[in-house]
C-alpha cells in the first residue's frame, strides 16, 4: 500500500522522534564521486554530512539525534553540539543503524535517516516524521522509488541497500511517496548530485561546490544529438564524437525552452554527466536569444 502524497496529516500519534544518521568516516565516503572529485572527496563528504546533520538537529534538537560514526573530526564536532555520537561498528549500514537505535534505547520511536541528503531541510524532515506518526512501521522511498532515505517504527529491522524500499515494504513498512525532494534525493554519484543541485544543497555542501567545483565541472561546446520535447531529456554529441546524456533537471534550469538536433551548445559536465545547458556565447544571468 502506498500513501498519498497528497494526503496531510490529520492526527499523529504523539510520541517522539529519534533520528539515527549513520556516517561514514568522511576520508572513505562517496566513492562513487571519487573519478568526479578527486582529491575534494573528503571535504565534500563531511559537508553533505554536515548539512544532513544540521536539518535533522533542527527538526528533533540535539537531545534525540544520534550520530553513528567512526569519523574523529565529525563525531568530535558533533558531540560538542550534544549530539549523542555512537562508534560505528564497522560491519556495514544496517549494523551501524542498529547500533544507533540501541543507544536511542529500547522503545524508542526511531527513525533512520541516510547520512548523504545535502539538500534536506528541517521542515521537509518534520513532515516526514509527521506522516509517518500515523503509521507503525513506514519508510520513505528515495527519489528512484527503488532505496530508501528514512525509516521509521520501533524494533524495526533495517535493511537499507539496494532495492531496499521492496524489502522494507515487504516487512510490512507502509511506503510513504511524499512530495519531499529535499528529503529523498540522496547523493552518491555526479548524477544525484546534480539533482541536488537543482534542488537546492545546504550551505556547508554548496560552499565546497563554490570553492573547490571548478576544478571537477568541466565546460565545453557540443551538438544536440538526441532531445523528447516531452520528457526533456536527451543527449549531446562531444567535439570528439563521444555522446553525453542529460536528464530533465539539466534542461529545466538551463531557461532554454526548446532544442534542435544538430544545434550547438555550451554543456558543463560532470563525470560525463551533463548537469547544464546553455547557447554558445550567452553566459550566466545573460538573456538568451
Amino acid at each position: 500500500m502506498t500513501t498519498s502524497p497528497h494526503t496531510p496529516p490529520t492526527a499523529p500519534r504523539s510520541f517522539e522522534w529519534h533520528v539515527v544518521v549513520p556516517v561514514k568516516d568522511t576520508t572513505h565516503g562517496k566513492s562513487r564521486l571519487a573519478r568526479a572529485v578527486g582529491s575534494d572527496r573528503a571535504d565534500l563528504s563531511a559537508a553533505i554530512a554536515t548539512d544532513t546533520l544540521s536539518a535533522a538537529l533542527e527538526a528533533v534538537g540535539a537531545g534525540r539525534l544520534v550520530l553513528v560514526s567512526s569519523d574523529v573530526v565529525l563525531s568530535a564536532t558533533w558531540r560538542d553540539k550534544g549530539v549523542r555520537v555512537v562508534p560505528d561498528p564497522g560491519s556495514g549500514l544496517n549494523d551501524a543503524i542498529r547500533a544507533g537505535m540501541r543507544a536511542a534505547g529500547e522503545g524508542a520511536h526511531v527513525a533512520a535517516l541516510l547520512g548523504d541528503v545535502p539538500a534536506l531541510d528541517a521542515r521537509s524532515l518534520r513532515a516526514a516524521l509527521d506522516v509517518a506518526g500515523l503509521h507503525e512501521q513506514s519508510f520513505v522511498p528515495d527519489a528512484d522509488g527503488t532505496g530508501t532515505v528514512l525509516r521509521c517504527g520501533r524494533g524495526f529491522t533495517p535493511r537499507f541497500g539496494a532495492a531496499s524500499a521492496s524489502r522494507h515494504e515487504a516487512d510490512g513498512a507502509q511506503r510513504l511517496d511524499l512530495p519531499l525532494p529535499r528529503l529523498r534525493t540522496d547523493v552518491d554519484d555526479a548524477r544525484s548530485l546534480s539533482r541536488a543541485r537543482g534542488i537546492g544543497l545546504g550551505p556547508a555542501t554548496r560552499a565546497v561546490l563554490r570553492h573547490r567545483a571548478s576544478g571537477w565541472i568541466r565546460s565545453m561546446q557540443a551538438t544536440v544529438h538526441r532531445f523528447d520535447p516531452e520528457t526533456h531529456t536527451g543527449s549531446v554529441l562531444r567535439d570528439d564524437g563521444v555522446e553525453l546524456a542529460f536528464e530533465a533537471l539539466a534542461f529545466d534550469t538551463s531557461g532554454l525552452r526548446l532544442l534542435r538536433l544538430g544545434q550547438r551548445l555550451t554543456v558543463e559536465v560532470v563525470d560525463d554527466v551533463v548537469v547544464a545547458l546553455r547557447i554558445v556565447g550567452v553566459g550566466p544571468g545573460q538573456p538568451i536569444r
